[in-house]
């Protein structure tokens, strides 16, 4: 079971209206002429309109749940993927590929560069020679990250699909020596009987700066080919997001 197992459901619903990103995966896609995977591909969020677009993809993620989930919405809109269990830290089935996807900061549930040089190692043998790596990763502030203090914080309510009403709460803590970002959602659960069922989930992210990850990805056979800092194409910056 992984961190995201007893939360899918509200993970889900929670990131269901993210798609700030879509465009650009959609516009590589265009480009890639070829098979995609989505590693780390989570309960489908990219996968499922990727796939309505009439794109081959395969979906890889460690959580069970999240999988059930993605399987779920693409049956629901009578879509095909391939959806499969697996650990992106080792061999990577199927391919080749011609675009490899890891969205929305996933990159940075891998805790050592170990970790890091193993998964980056598997998607070089997984995606074509010519083929292309996608990133999406949080820029590491410092003064944004000096900010964080495990004080709970209100993030936002929004409703499941059943009609349960859900608070969500934040607390990260960092430590700033091992780029490690300690963080806990908290899922409040609004019964229809006046009650609070509570749902935590705690888990680390290890932070990546520009140069490191462009050492990693050359380490592991990749040339950089671009660098944005925005889904818009923008030229990086100290203040991109």
């Amino acid at each position: 079971m992984t961190a995201y197992d007893p939360i899918a459901r509200f993970y889900d619903a929670d990131h269901a209206d993210f798609d700030d990103d879509l465009p650009f995966y959609r516009d590589l896609a265009r480009r890639s002429f070829g098979p995609i995977l989505e590693a780390m591909c989570g309960s489908g969020r990219l996968l499922v309109p990727l796939a309505a677009s009439g794109r081959t993809i395969t979906g890889i993620d460690s959580s069970p749940a999240m999988l059930d989930l993605a399987r779920e919405r693409l049956h629901a809109d009578g879509l095909t993927a391939t959806v499969l269990e697996g650990d992106v830290r080792t061999p990577i089935p199927g391919g080749p590929y011609a675009l490899g996807i890891i969205a929305l900061n996933s990159f940075m549930h891998l805790m050592s560069t170990a970790e890091q040089i193993a998964t980056l190692t598997h998607l070089h043998a997984a995606i074509r020679p010519g083929g292309l790596l996608a990133l999406d990763l949080f820029n590491p502030n410092p003064r944004l990250l000096a900010e964080y203090d495990n004080e709970l914080v209100f993030d936002k309510a929004f409703t499941l699909a059943d009609g349960t009403r859900v608070q969500k709460f934040v607390a990260q803590q960092i430590e700033a020596a091992a780029q490690l970002n300690h963080v806990t959602f908290i899922y409040d659960e609004l019964t229809a009987e006046g009650f609070v069922r509570r749902h935590t989930a705690p888990f680390k992210m290890r932070w990546v700066y520009r140069y490191e990850l462009e050492h990693l990805l050359a380490r592991t056979g990749f040339q950089l080919e671009s660098l944005y800092g925005t889904y818009e194409l923008d030229e990086y910056r100290s203040d991109s997001d």
